[in-house]
C-alpha cells in the first residue's frame, strides 16, 4: 500500500517538477549561469544550454548530439533568423509559451521550421487558421505548403472552396501563379451552384496579363465544366469572348459543349470530368413535417447526408404540421405555413444550424394563413405565393426581410393557387401548376422582381397540384403531382430561355405532394404519395444519362406534404 501511495503521489507532482525545472533553467538562462553555449543572430548574441535546447529541438539533438563543427564550439551563427524571432523561441524552449501575432507570425513559422519546433509552428498554424478569409486564404495556402503545415494547409483548401465566389473577386487570386489556379479549379469540392463563377474566374485571371497568360486559357479551360453549363450561356458568353475564339483548343472545348446539349442522345459516351457536378463539402437534404403513415401529422426533421448515405434526426418542430413550404438561406431553415389539424397557419419556424445549439423558434408570421404555398429564396428574401387558408385560394405573394424580421404583401397572380411550385429561373419567379379550387391547373405565372407584374407562361402539357418542382441550370423540373384522376409519375421540363416545355423520363414510382430539390447538379425527389401508400424513399435524375434511380436508405418516417431544403455549408458537428 504505501508502494502504491507513492506512485500516485509521483503522479500528482510530475507537471509541478517539470514546470519548476523549467523555470529555474530560465532564470540560469536570463542570469548566465552555467550556460554553456552562446548563439549568435542577427548581430545578438543568446547564452543558452545545449542540453535544454536539445531536448526541445531536433535540429539542435543533431547538431550537439552527431559529429558536427558546432557541437565543441563555444558560439553558433544561426543564419535566417532575426534577433527578435530567436528571443521568441528561446522564451519558448524555456517557458513552453510564445506569443503569436500578424506582425511576427511570418517570420515565427519559418523559423520555427527551421529549427524543427513543433509547438511553435502548430501555435503559428492554429493562429493563421483564425484568420482565414476570402482575402488572405490562398496567400496562406501557399506559405503552408512551403513550410510543410499540413493542419493549416488542409484548413486553407477546404476554406478556398469554401468561398470560392468572394476569393475570385480579389487581387489574391489575380496574382496566382498557374499551377495553383490549375489546382484549385480541378477541385471537385468547389462549392458553387452553377459552373459561371469558375468560367469566369478563368477568364478574369488571364485578362489580368493577357500578353503572358493568353496561352494558358486552354489549360485552364478543361478543367471548366463547360457541358454543365446553359446552352445559352454557351452560345451567348463563351462563343463570344475574343480570347476563346482564337483559339483552337478552346472552342474545341466549347464544340464538345454544345454537342453535350444539341445531342441528348450521345451524352452517355461522353462521361467525363467536364461532365460531372462538383459536389462541395456539405451539402445535406432536410425534410420537415408533414402527414404520416398512421394518419398522424409530423413533427420530426429529417436530414440525409449524401457522405455517408444517411439519414439522422435534427430537433423536432415546435407545432406538427402538414401542408408545408421549406426553404434554407444563410445556414437557417424556416418552416412556413401549413395545417395544423385545426386550422392553416399563418406561422414561421427557424432552425439556425450555425449555432451550437441549434433549436427551432418563432419568427414573424407571414400576412396570411397557408397551406400547400410556394416557398422559395431570391437575392436573400423569402417568397411565398399562393397557399389555402381554409376558405381561399390565395392569389397573393408576399416576401420575408430576415434583417428586419418582417413580412411584407406584395401583388398577386391572375389565379389563386395551393400546391403550385415556387421557383427562381434567370431572375424571375415562376409559379406553376396547382389547384384553383375548382380547377386542377396545368398553368404557370412569371414574376418579375424589378417591375412587380405577373406575366403569363406556356402550359405544361399536364395538369399538376402537388408536384415537386426545382431548377437546374435554369431549366425547371415539375416531377410527379396529382392530376385529377392519377398520381403522377411523369415529368416534365420548362426552359427557361425558349419558353417551351418538354417530357423527361418517368420517376421509378408515382409520387403526389411530393418534395424536389438539386443535389450536387442532380434532381432529387423526396417522399410523397403513390395512390396507395406514403413513401419514406428518395430517387434521383441524371440529366445526363436522362435515368432516375433510388438512392440512398429510405428515412425513418414515411411522409407527404412535407418541407424539403437543402443546406449547404452544413456544421460538421451536425453531421456526425
Amino acid at each position: 500500500m504505501a508502494y502504491l501511495e507513492e506512485e500516485q503521489a509521483s503522479e500528482v507532482f510530475t507537471n509541478c517538477h517539470a514546470k519548476s525545472l523549467l523555470t529555474t533553467m530560465n532564470l540560469l538562462r536570463k542570469t548566465r549561469v552555467l550556460c554553456d553555449v552562446t548563439l549568435h543572430v542577427g548581430g545578438m548574441d543568446f547564452p543558452v544550454h545545449r542540453i535544454v535546447l536539445a531536448a526541445c529541438s531536433d535540429y539542435f539533438c543533431a547538431m550537439f548530439t552527431n559529429e558536427m563543427s558546432e557541437k565543441s564550439e563555444s558560439k553558433i551563427h544561426i543564419q535566417g533568423v532575426s534577433a527578435t524571432v530567436m528571443q521568441a523561441l528561446l522564451d519558448f524552449i524555456y517557458t513552453e509559451t510564445v506569443c503569436v501575432n500578424i506582425s511576427n507570425v511570418q517570420e515565427l513559422l519559418p523559423a520555427a521550421c527551421l529549427l524543427q519546433l513543433t509547438g511553435v509552428k502548430n501555435a503559428c498554424s492554429a493562429f493563421l487558421e483564425k484568420q482565414l478569409d476570402p482575402t488572405n486564404c490562398l496567400g496562406i495556402k501557399i506559405f503552408a505548403e512551403n513550410h510543410g503545415c499540413e493542419r493549416l494547409l488542409t484548413a486553407a483548401e477546404k476554406y478556398s472552396v469554401k468561398v470560392f465566389d468572394e476569393i475570385i473577386q480579389n487581387e489574391e487570386f489575380r496574382l496566382l501563379p498557374v499551377e495553383e489556379v490549375e489546382r484549385l479549379i480541378q477541385s471537385d469540392e468547389i462549392e458553387v451552384i452553377c459552373e459561371e463563377p469558375v468560367y469566369e474566374a478563368v477568364v478574369k485571371w488571364v485578362k489580368y496579363d493577357p500578353e503572358n497568360r493568353k496561352d494558358k486559357l486552354a489549360r485552364l479551360l478543361q478543367y471548366v465544366r463547360l457541358p454543365l453549363l446553359s446552352a445559352w450561356y454557351i452560345t451567348d458568353k463563351i462563343d463570344t469572348e475574343p480570347l476563346i475564339r482564337r483559339c483552337h483548343e478552346c472552342r474545341d472545348l466549347v464544340d464538345e459543349a454544345k454537342k453535350f446539349h444539341l445531342r441528348p442522345d450521345l451524352r452517355s459516351g461522353m462521361c467525363s470530368l467536364r461532365t460531372q457536378p462538383r459536389y462541395g463539402n456539405q451539402e445535406v437534404v432536410v425534410i420537415l413535417g408533414g402527414f404520416g403513415s398512421h394518419q398522424n401529422l409530423v413533427d420530426t426533421v429529417e436530414m440525409y447526408n449524401p457522405k455517408t448515405s444517411e439519414w439522422k434526426y435534427l430537433p423536432s418542430l415546435l407545432k406538427s404540421r402538414r401542408y408545408v413550404s421549406a426553404v434554407s438561406l444563410n445556414g437557417k431553415i424556416y418552416v412556413i405555413g401549413g395545417y395544423d389539424g385545426q386550422a392553416r397557419l399563418n406561422s414561421v419556424e427557424c432552425l439556425d444550424t450555425t449555432a451550437e445549439e441549434a433549436q427551432w423558434q418563432n419568427v414573424a408570421p407571414m400576412n396570411q394563413h397557408r397551406g400547400l404555398a410556394g416557398a422559395c429564396v431570391y437575392k436573400g428574401k423569402i417568397y411565398v405565393c399562393g397557399g389555402f387558408d381554409g376558405y381561399s385560394r390565395h392569389t397573393s405573394m408576399e416576401v420575408y426581410n430576415v434583417v428586419l424580421d418582417q413580412w411584407i404583401l406584395l401583388c398577386g397572380m391572375s389565379v389563386g393557387r395551393e400546391g403550385a411550385g415556387l421557383v427562381v429561373a434567370r431572375d424571375k419567379i415562376y409559379c406553376i401548376g396547382g389547384y384553383d379550387g375548382v380547377n386542377l391547373l396545368d398553368s404557370g405565372e412569371v414574376y418579375d422582381p424589378d417591375t412587380e407584374r405577373w406575366s403569363p407562361m406556356e402550359p405544361m402539357s399536364t395538369r399538376r397540384s402537388g408536384a415537386g418542382v426545382a431548377v437546374v441550370n435554369d431549366i425547371i423540373y415539375v416531377c410527379g403531382g396529382y392530376d385529377g384522376s392519377n398520381h403522377l409519375s411523369s415529368v416534365e421540363c420548362y426552359n427557361s430561355y425558349t419558353g417551351h416545355w418538354t417530357s423527361i423520363q418517368n420517376m421509378t414510382v408515382p409520387r403526389c405532394y411530393v418534395g424536389a430539390c438539386i443535389l450536387r447538379g442532380k434532381l432529387l425527389v423526396v417522399a410523397g404519395y403513390d395512390g396507395n401508400t406514403l413513401l419514406n424513399s428518395m430517387e434521383s435524375f441524371d440529366p445526363l444519362k436522362n435515368t432516375w434511380e433510388i438512392i440512398g436508405q429510405n428515412m425513418s418516417t414515411q411522409r407527404c406534404d412535407a418541407g424539403v431544403a437543402i443546406i449547404r455549408y452544413f456544421p460538421e458537428h451536425l453531421c456526425q
